[in-house]
This record gives structure tokens, sequence and C-alpha cells, in this order.
């Protein structure tokens, strides 16, 4: 619980998503070195964090510190699997800040997959009638706040990371998402790589 305490302080002190996850993952990593390296701690803060957004959502109100507790169990599970576990090569941002304005369905979904018990079964069929939004990674998407139906959406075709809802959008995104694309093909790269040199 301290650990979701200092990570959410300081995550909600500012307006800017991204900037303040950072913020708020460099505090927490250095106030909690050894979670961030430890296998059995990790799976312990996202086993109570998809607690509490389950208990959020069951509890029938603003699901908004639901999607935020989601956001975070999706964050550490990336780290683990890619910083510890090392069974992927990068974490999947747009995944992890998809949650931030989550619709209801993908909320549910995800936290239903990954409990142990069947109690968001009534709220996952409520939900599944709710369209599946995703967010254009495109700044300049002229879709209002940047949502889409997810089965419009496709994703670069190089990085396999970034979301766009049109050839257009991704065009004008370019300049801004190819520094990142290139990054995450190298990292992808190196890790295949990786992975070949195991099997032999």
């Amino acid at each position: 619980q301290d650990v979701i305490r200092t990570f959410t302080a300081v995550f909600t002190s500012r307006e800017d998503v991204m900037e303040c996850f950072i913020e708020a993952s460099t505090v927490t990593h250095e106030k909690y070195p050894d979670l961030y390296s430890s296998k059995l701690l990790l799976e312990s803060l996202v086993s109570c964090l998809l607690s509490s957004g389950t208990q959020r959502v069951l509890d029938e109100g603003d699901n908004c510190p639901a999607r935020l507790f989601a956001m975070l169990a999706c964050y550490f599970e990336e780290w683990s699997n890619v910083k510890v576990r090392k069974t992927k090569a990068t974490l999947n941002w747009t995944q992890i800040f998809e949650f931030n304005h989550a619709d209801d369905h993908t909320l549910v979904k995800y936290l239903r997959k990954r409990i142990d018990c069947s109690c968001l079964d009534k709220k996952y069929k409520e939900a599944r009638c709710i369209t599946k939004m995703g967010t254009c990674c495109n700044p300049s998407c002229s879709w209002p706040n940047q949502k889409v139906e997810r089965s419009m959406m496709f994703c670069c075709t190089r990085c396999g990371d970034a979301n766009y809802c049109s050839i257009e959008c991704q065009r004008a995104a370019w300049k801004i998402h190819r520094g990142d694309c290139d990054n995450i093909v190298k990292l992808k790269a190196a890790f295949d790589s990786k992975q070949q040199e195991r099997v032999i």
C-alpha cells in the first residue's frame, strides 16, 4: 500500500500524464529499489493493484481509481516482463497509458482476465455492449480526445507499439514517433538475437 500511495501522490499532482507517470516511477524506484528487481514483490504489488481496481469497479461509482490501478498493474506487469523476467524486449507504453481513459469494457475485461474469482462476471456482461475505444497516437488527431473505435485502428508495422486511426494520422505523427520507433525496433532486434543465441 505504501508503494501505491507514493506513486499516486506524485502521479496525481500534475496534468501531463506521461511526465507525471515517469516522475512517479522515478520517485517510487528511488524509495523502493528492491521492488523493481524482485519478481515476487512485483507479483505481489500487481495482485494488490488488481484487487484494488476490481473492488473499485464492484463499488459501482466512478471508475477513475480503477483505471489508475489497472494502469499501474499493467505498468508493473510490463516492467517485470521486460526488466526482471526478460520475456519481452520493451514496455508497451501505448497499452499502459490507454488505461488512463479506458472504456469500461476494456477496463473490466483486463481486470477479469487477471483475477482468480468470478466476481466481475456480471460487470463484464454489462460492459460487453460498450464499444472498445483506443487512443490514436497522433496528438493532432481530429477525433475527440483522439479516441476511436479500437476495431478501426491499426498499429505501426515497424515497432508494433503505436496505434493510429488512419494512414493520415500515422503520416502526420511520423516525425514525433520516428525516434521511439527506431529505438523500439533496435531493442526488439537485440532481444530476438539474444533469444536465438539461447536456443542455439
